[in-house]
């Protein structure tokens, strides 16, 4: 009776990967960045995010080091004309060519002494605020002198094109951007824009930012002369990289420091500090002078006074920066019980989804956006200034790297090579994408020309539409989703197994790592089973249109930058246009029985057939409706894997909340665990619970 009943309330499972090859078998990836924590499509989930530093910062505090002059010459090679191929010897001797250009405009000239002076206005400032208007004239009468420099191998200063930038003061006043539903307020200290606003910085406008730090009242002052020599020595500081700092009540500072400050002081201390200096400038006053000549009573009083309005600024500009740290800079993403929140404001949601985009000041609050490029954006350099000490944060979506520190200041040369690469990189050296430049507040529209089908494909993406998804953190997968309108895609005639007669499109852009089996070519070893599999047919999304693109491989600045682990974990652009599905979510009852269930054997088909899916969760089931019936469909196949191709890459598969138990031991965190078929039925057994709790 049993044999006779066996699987006829439901399908049987399908075989252990034990029955493949043993090299080929599913291991559960080590741990590594890029497992959805909640998922990429968090909303789906109906979370509400408070702070999103953690996030930042788990991306920036395992940073890798590089060399700066290694990373001035990669960024130089990125300023030459690609349609001029340099000499490979010309190309490597970029540095020094360039280090020798600018040495005459450090040394003797009107300008020189100019920079100089904003130099020493700098060092002397004892307020960190203070600091900002020097360096940004010391920095701009540079770029201004670099206009008319001619270097060898680099392109010319034209004023017309998009190189044309400048150092901008912006702190105090406030950055804002809405994204999603939520406004953001940042006060970047120092930026670079594409042109001078007219009235307050939009984030769509600066390419890059300066954040300060000052621990020390007076720094060392410019040398009288620099090295004669172009291949100068570097000036080695005292603190080669910088220390990532958990803490959100301390500030940053480079490893192995002190800070000279110590605490913020309270406002007794700060009193007891006034009536001290009011007390010695008193006795001072009374002392006998000897042989001293003696100032007169008005004099004596002048200098007291002077000296206690000094004393008194320092401690104001002093609690007007710890009030930056703790409070204007970290005010939108503080948890709630850090702050009062006005009577206008909603919950505390503040930058929930804006920082993924668009972070902003001090610790993880640094590492300012890596672009507002809808996901596009494939690199992005930062720069952090301690003291008189500059450091370069490249950041893309394999990780973040940090250059050893410039003294801006005793090596100014080679900060001059540094304001000559900003100067003369173009938009697309900046780590922007020319194919999805931003519009503010409007779609986009833009034209691929894919060569492998010999068309042009038009994209109009939907920047505004509530519809998007978006990411949080730097690095990782940063999966986007759009609305897109196409006439060339909408023109293409649809496979007779597909069902979903939707004319809306959906654009996914995404960077996959390269070392994995993409998803366009899983999806394709999908349709083949659906022309075969009648439980699969109609239940998988259909993909219209794929782009990779090719010169976007985050390897590219590794291998430049000499790291022996170039490859490892490089990722790539890529742009998928799916026809548009509705999330399962929005069914309820029956309906969503049925098309859960749709996806449940779906799902085991594709497993017997050899395609794993590996990330079984809410978002990625959908339905879309034929007549009167809703088809459930088992989307989102880029961290899948099949049979023949054993996943390579160090992502850690699977959307937490609904992973399989057995997937979230030590030992599947350190790979050690075979993923199998009866993991991902927990997932869906995990969603059906999830989805039936919230109704």
């Amino acid at each position: 009776m049993a044999n006779n009943n066996a699987g006829a309330t439901g399908p049987k499972t399908p075989l252990r990967n034990s029955a493949v090859s043993p090299e080929l078998k599913l291991k559960s990836t080590p741990h590594a960045v890029g497992s959805a924590v909640v998922s990429e499509h968090i909303s789906t989930l109906g979370i509400e995010v408070d702070d999103v530093r953690l996030w930042i910062g788990r991306d920036v505090q395992n940073f890798r080091k590089s060399d700066a002059d290694k990373m001035l010459q990669a960024l130089l090679e990125r300023c030459t004309d690609p349609s001029q191929s340099l000499p490979d010897g010309q190309k490597s001797m970029l540095r020094e060519t360039s280090l020798k250009a600018v040495l005459p405009l450090c040394n003797g000239t009107n300008v020189a002494q100019e920079i100089a002076k904003h130099l020493t206005d700098f060092c002397e400032s004892e307020r960190e605020n203070a600091s900002y208007a020097s360096f940004v004239r010391a920095a701009n009468c540079a770029l201004l002198e670099l206009n008319k420099l001619k270097v060898p191998g680099i392109p010319d200063f034209k004023p017309e094109d998009d190189t044309n930038i400048l150092f901008h003061t912006n702190d105090p006043m406030p950055m804002y951007q809405n994204h999603q539903g939520e406004r953001s307020k940042r006060k970047p200290d120092v930026v670079v824009p594409t042109e001078p606003p007219n009235n307050n910085f939009r984030w769509v406008d600066v390419r890059s930012t300066v954040e300060f730090k000052r621990s020390r009242k007076r720094l060392p002052l410019p040398p009288s002369a620099y090295n004669k020599e172009y291949n100068m020595d570097y000036v080695v500081p005292k603190d080669l990289h910088m220390a990532y700092l958990k803490e959100t009540n301390e500030p940053a500072e480079p490893a192995g420091s002190t800070s000279a400050a110590g605490p913020a002081q309270t406002s007794d201390e700060a009193s007891d500090e006034l009536r001290q200096t009011s007390e010695r400038l008193r006795g001072k006053a009374a002392e006998p002078t000897g042989s001293t000549p003696v100032a007169s009573p008005a004099q004596t009083a002048h200098e007291a006074s002077h000296e206690l309005r000094r004393t008194s600024e320092r401690l104001r500009g002093k609690r007007e920066a710890d009030q930056k740290r703790n409070s204007d800079h970290l005010r939108s993403n503080e948890p709630p019980t850090k702050r009062s929140r006005s009577n206008n404001e909603r919950r505390p949601m503040r930058s929930r989804r804006e920082g993924a985009q668009k972070t902003s000041s001090y610790r993880p609050e640094w590492f300012v956006r890596c672009g507002d490029v809808r996901g596009s954006c494939r690199a992005s350099p930062r720069h952090l200034l301690y003291n008189d000490i500059i450091y370069i944060w490249y950041f893309d979506r394999q990780d973040v790297i940090q250059c050893s520190g410039i003294n801006f200041v005793q090596d100014l040369p080679r900060f001059m090579v540094l304001l000559l690469i900003m100067q003369r990189m173009k938009y697309k050296q900046w780590g922007l994408n020319e194919e999805f430049e931003p519009t503010p507040g409007v779609s986009d529209k833009t034209v691929i020309t894919d060569r492998k089908i010999k068309m042009d494909v038009d994209l109009k993406l939907d920047l505004k539409s509530d519809e998007r998804t978006t990411h949080y953190g730097l690095r990782g997968r940063a999966t986007t989703l759009f609305p897109v309108e196409s006439q060339a895609l909408s023109g293409l005639k649809q496979a007779p197994h597909f069902r979903n007669k939707s004319a809306g499109l959906v654009a996914k852009l995404y960077w996959p790592e390269e070392s994995r089996e993409s998803e366009p070519e899983i999806l394709n070893q999908v349709y083949q089973i659906a022309q075969q599999e009648p439980e699969v047919r109609g239940h998988v999304p259909e993909m219209v249109w794929f782009y990779k693109f090719e010169e976007t491989s985050t390897a590219n600045i590794r291998k430049a930058l000499g790291f022996e682990d170039a490859e490892s974990g490089s990722r790539v652009l890529y742009i998928i246009v799916f026809r548009k599905l509705i999330p399962i979510t929005t069914l309820t009852g029956m309906e969503f029985l049925s098309a859960w269930w749709q996806v449940v054997i779906c799902h085991r088909a594709l497993w017997k057939n050899g395609v794993r899916h590996r990330d079984v969760s809410p978002s990625n089931l959908m339905v879309y409706k034929l007549g009167d019936l809703w088809i459930g469909v088992l989307n989102d196949y880029d961290l899948s894997s099949t049979q023949n191709h054993s996943p390579s890459g160090r992502e850690r598969t699977g959307t937490v909340p609904f992973m399989a138990l057995d997937l979230l031991t030590k030992q599947a965190i350190a790979g050690e665990v075979e993923h199998l078929y009866q993991h991902d039925a927990e997932s869906l057994i995990w969603v059906l619970g999830w989805v039936l709790s919230s109704v």
